[in-house]
């Protein structure tokens, strides 16, 4: 007996030791100036820097937690909130409120952050601000990941959008229909409704349906007055078209779909080929947040890519 109880105290005195030499991941968050305005931004870990752009719009960082904690534990993850997202100012300079300005405003956190160059992922409408950068600062970027991103194009974009609504199943419609039509987006605390009507857009981009659970959304309580300022955008997203300028990203870059998503079979091949020097990865069992559905081959690629 005395010799099972040293053996079992040897085990657990040797677990205890492993786990006070496992480092917690270092996090640093805080906020910084860019043109006026105050932009959140968060790191973790350490290692060659990978800047996150969200999507939305008006979205934030937030939905990618925890699902990319485990990338932090070989690079720095920056994550920010775009202007007029999340945690940062919703005071914006109007004149700035266009692609142009989001590219600037990556442009400032690399040099905020004393950082020569950066690998760069954008997730959704994140996509677009990273190949817009991409375009405009091609000798920064080491790596360029493009995660389910927006179309290069407008008529693209629509296609989707229009394939994407189709998928929506008829009893999440009579909901969606139910919340604009009865003015529940106009109520003092509209901010469950229009987190409701965002998670049931979401849902038919799932693989599983029932993966939507996992997406965590913050919706911040002046939701309509940052939305507001995203209106200012429509010019430059009515008649858009990088495909012409994609050739001049020569970093090596992950173009990356959920098998599921209808730009898998609409534009994902066209917008490779865009590029000078692209792969097209194609994750199984996923849709538009494979980092949810399959963080085991989203990881796998991610890092595939960044280790080149």
């Amino acid at each position: 007996m005395t010799r099972i109880r040293s053996y079992a105290l040897l085990v657990l005195l040797s677990w205890a030791f492993v786990s006070c030499q496992e480092k917690p991941i270092p996090v640093k968050e805080g906020t910084m100036v860019i043109n006026g305005s105050e932009v959140y931004y968060k790191t973790m870990g350490e290692g060659e820097p990978l800047l996150v752009i969200h999507g939305g719009p008006v979205l934030d960082h937030s939905y990618f937690l925890p699902h990319l904690e485990s990338l932090a534990e070989d690079y720095q993850l920056i994550f920010y909130d775009q202007r007029a997202c999340g945690r940062s100012s919703v005071a914006i300079d109007s004149a700035t409120m266009n692609l142009a300005g989001f590219v600037d405003d990556i442009e400032q956190i690399r040099q905020n952050l004393k950082l020569e160059k950066l690998n760069v992922m954008g997730h959704s409408w994140g996509g677009l601000i990273a190949m817009k950068y991409a375009i405009a600062h091609d000798d920064r970027v080491d790596h360029l990941i493009l995660s389910n991103s927006m179309a290069p194009s407008a008529a693209d974009w629509q296609a989707e959008n229009i394939a994407s609504a189709n998928k929506i199943n008829p009893d999440d419609k009579r909901r969606l229909d139910n919340i604009v039509s009865t003015g529940l987006l106009r109520s003092p605390n509209a901010v469950p409704y229009i987190k409701e009507m965002m998670l049931l857009s979401f849902k038919s981009q799932m693989y599983d349906r029932e993966n939507i659970n996992q997406l965590n959304l913050f919706i911040p309580q002046d939701f309509q007055k940052r939305s507001a300022v995203f209106g200012l955008l429509g010019p430059d997203l009515g008649t858009y078209d990088l495909y012409s300028d994609l050739n001049k990203v020569k970093s090596p870059t992950l173009v990356l779909f959920g098998e599921s998503e209808e730009a898998v079979h609409l534009h994902a091949s066209k917008m490779t080929d865009a590029l000078a020097n692209a792969e097209l990865k194609v994750i199984d069992h996923s849709g538009h947040f494979p980092f949810i559905e399959n963080p085991t081959d989203f990881s796998r690629a991610v890092k595939g890519l960044l280790n080149q």
